[in-house]
């Protein structure tokens, strides 16, 4: 017996949504780059180091602001 869905949305689910943003992003960044040249040399900083550092960094500071807030928010009077 044949079963259909009745729930169906007509546009794509969330997860390709965000796969086809990276894809696109990423074949934007290689035109980027090949059309740039010399005029990119200004963005040299922008290390695979320097994105792992950003990284860890907004990820700690986050885990702080989510401590902080539970410790002050949730005390039980």
């Amino acid at each position: 017996m044949l079963s259909t869905r009745t729930d169906v949305k007509s546009g794509p689910c969330h997860r390709c949504r965000i796969i086809r943003s990276f894809v696109m992003f990423t074949f934007m960044l290689v035109i980027l780059a090949l059309v740039g040249g010399k005029k990119l040399e200004v963005i040299d900083f922008l290390t695979p180091t320097w994105f792992a550092t950003a990284i860890i960094a907004l990820g700690v500071f986050g885990f702080l602001v989510k401590l902080i807030s539970w410790k002050l928010f949730n005390k039980i009077i």
